[in-house]
């Protein structure tokens, strides 16, 4: 019923949503532009822009009947998300589980591709929030977002995603690679319409505004949420970013109040954050603010490790590949943006002594090792590190000792190019022995076998 009485508000309006794919992004059309809450979406970045419709609460759809917690909706006095199936409530994590080997997974050789039919985000409606028609906007992938994911079982996390004039929903989904048919699903809907604005850190009802997230989400697996650790670009013209700390609860399927995890945290340098998170403490190590700092999860709080090289300004690792070495307790930055034409990334080591370090890239996959918006994984098993770029099957390897970066060779069938940067959108799952990749907002996920 309340679907039905939102789709009668839109055409009462006389507004019609549509998606339409802009250079990998989406354009939301309304009629009467793009006039959102008070205030003007401005262009999208990248060629990307945004629409989105004048006026009105959001409608969703009719919340979903799971069991073990609370179905979304948004507080404010309207309904807000929904989805074909509706919104499912319990997204939480059992904690390490084995499931065995999915279908999708069977019969592998290492380092095969394998394509994991039906799991498309662009499969995953949602309402939007300003008009209530269920809609699958790529952009919630493509406006430069990634995911963060639970290793101890294989589900993988996407919250808060959008940004700039590209998408205002702040929505939550998850989706469960070690099932057989991995399948999105919908955790909560968006923020309403009425409540939602541009240029702010939170909407009207206390929760996050969407952003581009880059390197920013991250599961803390002892915390039981996903973590959006600062946020790029948020809902609005894209020069409005925030330092904010903030957390979605997989127990009440809902953010946390805003301000809950501030922890100390400086400001700055939000827009291409890199984040490298350790696989067993979960902590993260970036640089911003004019030094390489680590949030520690078990405490929530931040610290800093190492200024910046003398050489370089608050842009020397942006928009960087990293990943922690696990070995020699240190974590590596693909990317030193003062150093691209000596093909040089930057080491910080985080026990003892910390301190920044240059480093170079040797071998016929050099180029590839310092490129921007790429996914990069550290694997101990191997002592080496995986990047993934954007084009098609291409991964480089990168020996952990000596940085030789050479090509990895692979077997299978070619993903497709990543639109708008890679990210950690390309993760080690070690239950699955191998690497998850989404390409983009329609593609589905693929994923590469390091071992049979």
């Amino acid at each position: 019923m309340r679907t039905l009485l939102a789709v009668l508000a839109v055409l009462v309006a006389g507004c019609e949503a549509t998606v339409a794919e802009v250079d990998g992004g989406v354009a939301g059309g309304s009629a009467g532009g793009a006039v959102i809450a008070g205030g003007v979406a401005g262009g999208a970045s990248g060629g990307s822009s945004a629409g989105g419709s004048a006026g009105g609460g959001a409608a969703g759809g009719t919340a979903g009947g799971a069991s073990g917690g609370s179905a979304g909706g948004s507080a404010g006095g309207a309904t807000a998300g929904g989805s074909a199936g509706g919104v499912v409530a319990g997204g939480g994590s059992p904690g390490p589980v084995d499931g065995g080997t999915p279908t999708w997974r069977q019969g592998l050789a290492a380092w095969q591709w394998v394509e994991i039919p039906g799991s498309a985000l662009s499969n995953q409606r949602v309402a939007d929030p300003f008009n209530g028609m269920m809609v699958a906007p790529t952009q919630r992938i493509n406006a430069w977002n990634g995911l963060a994911v639970n290793r101890d079982n294989n589900r993988v996390y996407l919250a808060g995603a959008g940004g700039h004039g590209d998408w205002a929903g702040n929505e939550a989904y998850e989706i469960d690679l070690q099932a057989d048919q991995p399948r999105w699903r919908l955790l909560r809907g968006p923020t309403p319409g009425t409540a939602i604005s541009v240029e702010v850190e939170y909407y009207a009802d206390g929760r996050p505004s969407s952003t581009h997230l880059y390197y920013a989400l991250q599961y803390v697996r002892s915390r039981g949420r996903i973590f959006k650790l600062s946020a790029g670009s948020n809902w609005g013209s894209g020069n409005f970013s925030s330092s904010k700390v903030d957390a979605f609860s997989l127990t009440s399927n809902d953010w946390d109040p805003a301000g809950t995890w501030e922890g100390g945290m400086p400001a700055g340098g939000n827009i291409g954050r890199p984040y490298a998170q350790h696989e067993t403490t979960d902590d993260a190590y970036t640089f911003f603010g004019g030094a390489f700092r680590k949030w520690t999860a078990s405490t929530a709080t931040w610290s800093t490790l190492a200024a910046r090289p003398n050489y370089a300004g608050n842009d020397v690792v942006t928009e960087s590949p990293s990943a922690v070495d696990t070995v020699r307790q240190r974590v590596l930055f693909t990317r030193n943006a003062y150093r691209v034409m000596q093909r040089q990334g930057l080491v910080v080591t985080f026990s003892g002594t910390s301190m920044a370090s240059d480093v170079s890239f040797t071998g016929p996959s050099a180029a590839s090792a310092i490129q921007q918006q790429a996914g990069l994984e550290f694997l101990a098993r191997d002592d080496a590190y995986y990047v993934k770029t954007s084009t098609g099957g291409a991964v480089t390897r990168i020996n952990a000792d000596t940085f030789e970066a050479t090509v990895q060779p692979t077997t299978g069938p070619t993903p497709p190019d990543a639109v708008n940067g890679v990210y950690n959108r390309w993760r080690y799952l070690p239950l699955l022995r191998g690497f998850m990749y989404l390409p983009s907002g329609s593609s589905n996920f693929w994923f590469l076998a390091s071992a049979p």
